[in-house]
Order: structure tokens, then C-alpha cells, then sequence
């Protein structure tokens, strides 16, 4: 049981750095380049739209008003905060990717 603590503690800490730590292994395997990390970002960040657009369309065809306990407008509006983060990370963290490649050329 004790050895079980340390994982939400990992993972509360983690969770935020998420997309700087995919765009940097993303843009590693990737292997993108100065013109290609924002193209790299904005695709990872466009899939962010896909479940955007998902609750969006059951909010609007069904009119369910509340998920998970939340008003589906606030989950919408919390999801597209995310898109705009998940652009930055990523391309954060394939910009540091590209960094250190290119050190080691």
C-alpha cells in the first residue's frame, strides 16, 4: 500500500507538464525542425479540438445540460482554454528537442 502513494503524487505533479513533455519526445521522434515545430504543436493542438467539438455537438443535438456534475458550457470553455496550453507545451517542448539535437550535430 505505501508503494502505491507515490503515483498521484507523480502524476499531480506531471499532468500539467503533459504537452511539453510530448512535444519534446513527439518532435524528437518527429525529428522536426525549426520550420516544422509550430506546424508539429498545431497539429497535436488541433486534436484537442476533436473532443471539443464532440461534447459541443452532444450540448447541442441532445441539450444535455450538465456533464460529470458541470455545466456543459464550463467544460466547453475549460476544453478550449486547453487547446491554446496544449499548443504552447508542445511547442515548447519540441523547440528544447530541436535545441539539443542540434547541439549534437
Amino acid at each position: 500500500m505505501l508503494a502505491a502513494i507515490p503515483i498521484p503524487i507523480a502524476h499531480f505533479i506531471l499532468i500539467p507538464l503533459g504537452p511539453f513533455i510530448g512535444g519534446f519526445f513527439g518532435g524528437g521522434i518527429a525529428k522536426a525542425d525549426k520550420e516544422k515545430i509550430i506546424v508539429f504543436a498545431a497539429i497535436v493542438a488541433g486534436l484537442m479540438v476533436l473532443p471539443v467539438l464532440f461534447i459541443f455537438s452532444i450540448w447541442m443535438i441532445f441539450g444535455i445540460q450538465e456533464i460529470m456534475g458541470f455545466q456543459s458550457s464550463i467544460v466547453i470553455i475549460v476544453f478550449a482554454l486547453l487547446i491554446p496550453y496544449t499548443w504552447f507545451g508542445t511547442m515548447l517542448g519540441a523547440l528544447v528537442s530541436y535545441a539539443i539535437r542540434k547541439n549534437q550535430e
